[in-house]
């Protein structure tokens, strides 16, 4: 049997299993907040299958952690993942925050780098324009664009083996991002990606011949993450 659609989803999933936030907040509150309330970090959260792109599924169990501590107010993850923003609660004094990010970064087992100077001024200018940055729920945003980027991927590759493939892009791109999207997002048990796989196979059976379906099974062989050149 094939494996499922990537070892990199099953081992996300297992790590940072999916769980359901409150309501975010509008962005634009962020001009109601004193830059002294507002620390930012270097985070391991970027996606292995999407260059450039935070990894949602990873990201939101960080977020909620961070969130439910009593000195933090709000949580944020920028949209490559390497940056995060947490707004304190007023008469935050600094030994505290420390004291809660080496906390947090202990009980996830990731690095958190409190950002200075030029560094945090530029975080800053970003975090302020209340673009590019995510909180709680909103971080399945970027699973969707992971779980289009994978799909697109996997339909290339297919298409170097079996070019009438490509006429068929359309449907199958949308089916195939729609359950990986299904995964990142809503599925937290072990079985969830086996069950990705099977779901792939039917979708493929139902819109490929044989030679576009076993082309599709082989580039679902190389994983997620993009191999050599890829994007």
């Amino acid at each position: 049997m094939h494996k499922p659609i990537s070892a990199i989803l099953a081992a996300t999933l297992l790590i940072f299993p999916g769980t359901m936030l409150a309501q975010p907040i509008s962005h634009s509150e962020h001009s109601n907040v004193s830059p002294a309330q507002v620390s930012f970090y270097s985070v391991p959260l970027a996606c292995p299958a999407a260059r450039g792109l935070g990894c949602g599924s990873a990201a939101k169990p960080v977020l909620r952690t961070l969130e439910k501590k009593k000195t933090i107010q709000e949580a944020w993850l920028d949209h490559a993942g390497t940056t995060l923003a947490i707004v304190w609660k007023q008469e935050t004094n600094a030994d505290s925050r420390s004291a809660e990010i080496r906390s947090v970064a202990d009980d996830r087992g990731i690095s958190l780098h409190e950002l200075r100077g030029e560094q945090r001024d530029k975080d800053l200018k970003s975090f302020t324009s209340a673009k590019g940055w995510y909180r709680g729920d909103e971080v399945d945003r970027l699973s969707e664009e992971e779980a289009a980027i994978i799909a697109d991927r996997l339909i290339r590759r297919a298409a170097l083996k079996a070019p009438t493939i490509t006429d068929k892009t359309a449907a199958l791109k949308t089916a195939i991002t729609n359950l990986i999207r299904e995964q990142l997002t809503n599925c937290t048990s072990a079985e969830c990606p086996e069950d990705c796989h099977k779901k792939l196979v039917e979708v493929a059976r139902q819109n490929l011949n044989d030679q576009e379906f076993n082309a599709l099974m082989e580039a679902e062989k190389q994983g997620a993450r993009p191999v050599g050149a890829e994007q």
